[in-house]
């Protein structure tokens, strides 16, 4: 194994091949970004893609993803120069673009929208993850593809609870399968589960599909488990999600919150109205139109005495 001759003396995280043999500087993590996108599902074959690699670091992914056919625009907060990743993509004659900025800046106006997003490694390195999905949402074509990998809550809670209440080891599987079925995170400003201070949010896997549906997504599939991404030192989320054509901008105040229009309209009719509106057939008299007519038509009497 050597280091390609221009970026001798220089170091990166991610130790990845660039040629055959021949590998970048990392110090932290080597990986084959083949290996990695492959069991995270993404397809081989991307040619006339529009792919967004979040959280693109020295590239192995980026690059990967371009060597499958796709076109790569890469998201990072981090100075390509110093990541390595301007060097890489001069060595590789990349045609990948780097916009350096945060997942909670990114706007269909300077990155436009895509077909596939890779979002691995990333979610619990931020301390607000939902707003980062909201985020994403808008950047992907309606029923495009999300592919998400990271840290997991699941087995550090389950272990520890087992523990607590002094079950036997045999029983910790079994405590962990049930904290995984429950949507729960764990903000681990204590350093318990990875030591570095930059790992804040991590979910049960429950926990991140209802955050993916949430946040504008559907047809999601989660598994915990170990993967080359971490070199299968401990299980981690890894899936996939389709963004849902009903949802295309979760972010919207409609999803998070009512806006009351009148003071004289009640929580009762809040709820009556809601209720009408699931219950709906959908024509003018029984569906959503009919209930919002009913609404009015409560509170025009209400207002009129």
């Amino acid at each position: 194994m050597r280091i390609h001759p221009a970026l001798a003396g220089r170091s990166c995280y991610h130790r990845y091949e660039i040629a055959p043999g021949v590998f970048t500087p990392g110090t932290h993590l080597e990986i084959d970004p083949g290996k990695c996108l492959d069991e995270l599902g993404v397809p081989r074959e991307l040619s006339g893609w529009r792919v967004l690699d979040i959280g693109a670091w020295d590239g192995p992914y980026s690059f990967e993803l371009e060597r499958r056919g796709a076109q790569v625009t890469a998201l990072d907060v981090q100075d390509p120069d110093i990541s390595v990743f301007n060097e890489v993509k001069r060595i590789l004659n990349s045609s990948a673009r780097y916009v350096r900025g945060s997942v909670y800046d990114a706007r269909i106006e300077e990155l436009g929208t895509f077909e596939l997003v890779l979002f691995a490694g990333v979610y619990y390195h931020l301390k607000s993850p939902m707003l980062a999905l909201q985020h994403i949402r808008p950047l992907l074509n309606d029923n495009g593809w999300l592919f998400i990998e990271g840290a997991a809550a699941s087995d550090y809670l389950g272990q520890r609870l087992a523990a607590t209440l002094g079950l036997p080891k045999s029983r910790a599987a079994e405590v962990t399968a049930a904290i995984d079925a429950l949507p729960l995170s764990y903000f681990d400003t204590e350093e318990r589960i990875y030591p570095h201070w930059s790992n804040w949010f991590f979910p049960t896997t429950h926990c991140l599909e209802v955050m993916l549906r949430d946040s504008g997504f559907r047809d999601v599939k989660l598994s915990l488990q170990t993967n080359a991404m971490y070199k299968y030192k401990g299980r981690r989320l890894m899936g996939q999600a389709k963004a849902d054509p009903a949802m295309p901008d979760p972010a919207e105040q409609r999803h998070e919150c009512p806006i009351w229009q009148a003071e004289t309209l009640s929580v009762e009719d809040v709820l009556k109205a809601r209720l009408l509106v699931n219950d709906a057939a959908g024509d003018a008299h029984s569906g959503p139109i009919g209930a919002l007519r009913r609404v009015a038509g409560k509170m025009k009497r209400r207002l009129l005495g």
